[in-house]
């Protein structure tokens, strides 16, 4: 199942573009300690995460790569370094809106991969775009963004 898993985020990645550091939660349970559902969530997560991020940096396509990968409040963060393109060409409204529609034809899927996808990371993807180390656009996409663009 992870390995199905981490073959959604594989194919994700492909679709879109993010950078910058995890945020790291303290575990204050003991080894005796019965986990709770967060933390098998949080486990999954990570088993999901962690080989990606060994793999980093991952080529997309010509002009992105794949620089990071984290959650936060269970929702995944892709970031992306894109080259050979303007700040002003990436903030323009019809690259957006082509980027969005690109990701949204692949996280709204209903496969059993995207569906094992949100349930891990029930409150969405984000998908950070950064060039020369500096955020320039976040395209955020939760699953009621969904609706009629299920395919």
């Amino acid at each position: 199942m992870l390995k199905r898993i981490a073959l959604i985020f594989v194919s994700l990645i492909l679709v879109s573009c993010d950078n910058a550091k995890p945020n790291s939660s303290q575990n204050n349970t003991s080894i005796n300690e019965p986990s709770s559902p967060d933390n098998y969530l949080d486990e999954a997560q990570d088993a999901v995460i962690n080989p990606i991020k060994n793999k980093l940096p991952i080529k997309v396509d010509k002009i992105t790569v794949l620089i990071g990968i984290y959650k936060n409040d269970n929702v995944i963060n892709y970031q992306y370094d894109v080259k050979k393109l303007s700040k002003y060409a990436l903030l323009l409204p019809t690259t957006q809106d082509t980027i969005r529609n690109n990701l949204l034809a692949t996280y709204c899927k209903d496969t059993e991969d995207i569906r094992q996808l949100k349930t891990l990371f029930p409150n969405g993807a984000n998908y950070h775009y950064f060039i020369n180390n500096q955020e320039i656009i976040i395209i955020e996409i939760e699953p009621s963004d969904c609706g009629l663009n299920q395919t």
